[in-house]
């Protein structure tokens, strides 16, 4: 029996976990969870149905999978590589595969993924990046689940890093960029909620259509400007204003803090 160990089942654990019940690419018997209580641990097993995690389960599991902040990911490895886990995949922002594969034991099939918190409504983008001993098989079975809570791509872990800068952080610039509209359409007259509807509405609609027509943006920006029309007056405004390039620089920054905080 396949049997999957989550550590830790906060936003993005619970949003894996659920996805993949969801789904049906995991059984609630196949599913071990650990917390950083056995309290907690027990709670959430409850909530979802699943089972808590013990040492033994660990050691036979066809997959661990780390969901805990960066900063708590020495003292898990520290616990967890005494029990040789075969499979371990982590989605902690800014430990690299050779941190994670230095503290294990030698052979251990180690891969990393980006997600993003989209994946809670099952439109996440995920980056997987393959660590040196992992298998095929492993990378296809870390696809298989990503792909059950929106998109994946497998990477180099350069590209990861890159994407986690775009895709990663995403979700925060496009709340932003949702709040500015919303913000405008109540300058304009609107009821804030119909206006943060509207906003949010155009852009997940703009967005399926890239995704859908896989027609490039600046294609599908022509089809709704007119010449001297509304829309490329609004756009003109905007470029004065440097939209573009801050959103850019915005991307270039985050990922200059993922390479400090890496220690590149």
């Amino acid at each position: 029996m396949k049997k999957i160990v989550l550590i830790g089942c906060g936003a993005m654990g619970g949003a894996i976990l659920s996805g993949c019940l969801k789904a049906g690419v995991w059984k609630k018997e196949e599913v071990f969870l650990k917390e950083h209580s056995p309290e907690a641990g027990a709670e959430k097993a409850a909530r979802y149905g699943v089972q808590t995690a013990s040492e033994q389960d660990i050691a036979e599991a066809s997959m661990v999978i780390l969901a805990v902040k960066p900063n708590i990911i020495p003292s898990v490895l520290k616990e967890i590589s005494p029990l040789q886990p075969r499979r371990v995949l982590s989605i902690a922002a800014a430990v690299t595969l050779a941190d994670l594969e230095g503290s294990l034991p030698v052979g251990t099939e180690v891969i990393r993924v980006m997600p993003n918190t989209p994946a809670a409504v099952g439109e996440g983008m995920a980056a997987i990046a393959p660590g040196s001993c992992a298998s095929a098989d492993f990378a296809e079975e870390a696809e298989t689940v990503f792909r059950a809570l929106g998109r994946e791509a497998v990477v180099t872990e350069r590209q990861l890093d890159e994407l986690g800068a775009l895709s990663g952080a995403g979700p925060g610039y496009a709340f932003v960029i949702i709040d500015a509209l919303a913000d405008a359409g109540v300058l304009i007259g609107l009821p804030r909620k119909l206006a943060i509807e509207a906003a949010a509405q155009t852009l997940y609609g703009a967005a399926k259509m890239v995704l859908e027509t896989g027609k490039h943006p600046a294609e599908l920006r022509d089809q709704v400007t007119s010449p001297g029309g509304t829309t490329i007056a609004g756009i003109h405004a905007m470029e004065q204003k440097g939209i573009r390039a801050a959103l850019m620089d915005g991307v270039k920054a985050c990922l200059a803090k993922s390479d400090e905080m890496a220690g590149k």
